[in-house]
């Protein structure tokens, strides 16, 4: 990326599957008119910690297990995807992307749409008692987004973000406890969560003492310049006693 600060508001959640690994470039080319990289990364494997995180709404459903074995020791590679200023969008980004990819079921699938690469149908999955093989995942929702991107991109830091140096225990603490999906919103987020920054506040800067090595108690600490009213302040976070260093 380049020095342009990116609004989560346009960011989309996007996900090639096992069985999409194989036609990734095609993918790729058929997003390009919609949708710009932020930011991507290959698992190989799947990392099942996450993906069961991902999918933990089904996980009371049956073919739960289907979908595990799916992933399990096969190659995934997530996106975080954003919207092109020089596209109209007919119904808005997630809209239009929504149309893009096409039906879950790839035998409903329009043509042209990206499922509708796979030769696969709900009614085959189900009859040989196996997950669906639909090629991607995506975020319907700037909420599903939300919860969704951080699984994947949990220490992405993006251009011109408020965060200085390498994530620490405290960061990683804070940006769990907060809301959004990069880095430096979580970070604020958890910050305001903890009461460690005011309502009014606004963060200038973060800093990790030590990053994630040196002295445990020094991990515990970071130096955050914040904005009231237009007045800068910097001030020393501590490590909530709720949370230990490692």
């Amino acid at each position: 990326m380049t020095g342009e600060i990116v609004q989560s508001h346009t960011i989309i959640f996007f996900m090639v599957k096992p069985d999409g690994m194989a036609h990734e470039a095609t993918i790729k080319k058929m997003v390009e008119p919609l949708a710009s990289v932020v930011a991507d990364r290959l698992f190989d494997p799947a990392d099942m910690q996450r993906v069961e995180r991902l999918y933990t709404v089904h996980k009371d459903k049956p073919f739960y297990p289907w979908l595990m074995d799916y992933f399990r020791e096969k190659p995934m590679r997530a996106y975080l995807l954003r919207a092109r200023p020089d596209v109209n969008y007919r119904k808005g980004f997630y809209g239009d992307f929504l149309d893009l990819v096409g039906d879950t079921d790839p035998a409903k699938a329009q043509q042209g749409t990206i499922r509708s690469l796979s030769p696969d149908s709900l009614d085959k999955s189900v009859s040989e008692k196996r997950a669906l093989r639909n090629m991607v995942h995506r975020s319907t929702t700037h909420e599903e987004t939300i919860g969704e991107a951080p699984l994947f991109f949990w220490d992405y830091i993006f251009a011109k973000s408020k965060i200085t140096g390498e994530p620490g225990v405290l960061g990683r603490f804070l940006a769990q406890e907060g809301n959004g999906i990069f880095y430096d919103e979580r970070v604020e987020s958890g910050l305001k969560q903890c009461n460690l920054l005011s309502a009014v506040e606004e963060l200038v800067c973060y800093q990790d003492y030590q990053g994630g090595k040196g002295d445990p108690l020094e991990q515990g600490r970071a130096l955050a310049e914040t904005r009231i009213n237009g007045t800068r302040v910097i001030k020393e976070i501590t490590l909530p006693s709720v949370i230990k260093t490692g």
